[in-house]
């Protein structure tokens, strides 16, 4: 995912100082606006966890908007991508991840 969209932001990198594992990794992102974002990518899909590099902030991990697709994640946080690149901004579904 790492390497297929990075011309779609200004800096996505895997996360340095979180945990990874075959079935979780966390992606640093910063937009194409220089909005910053902690996203954990499993096999849920693509769920953003902080405003902060390697991190997981309490109050927004608990977020239930999980993207099926890292050009759904991107179109949903970046409307510059979403102008240029010509996708929609809804996530496909919500639901609570555990």
């Amino acid at each position: 995912m790492v390497d297929s969209c990075q011309d779609f932001a200004d800096h996505l990198i895997v996360a340095e100082f979180l945990p990874h594992c075959r079935w979780v990794a966390y992606i640093n992102i910063r937009t194409l606006e220089q909005v910053i974002y902690c996203v954990q990518l499993s096999r849920v899909g693509y769920r953003i966890v902080a405003y902060d590099f390697d991190n997981v902030a309490d109050e927004v991990a608990n977020c239930d908007t999980v993207y099926e697709s890292a050009h759904q994640l991107l179109a949903g946080i970046s409307p510059l991508y979403g102008e240029k690149y010509g996708y929609g901004r809804e996530p496909l579904r919500k639901r609570k991840v555990q």
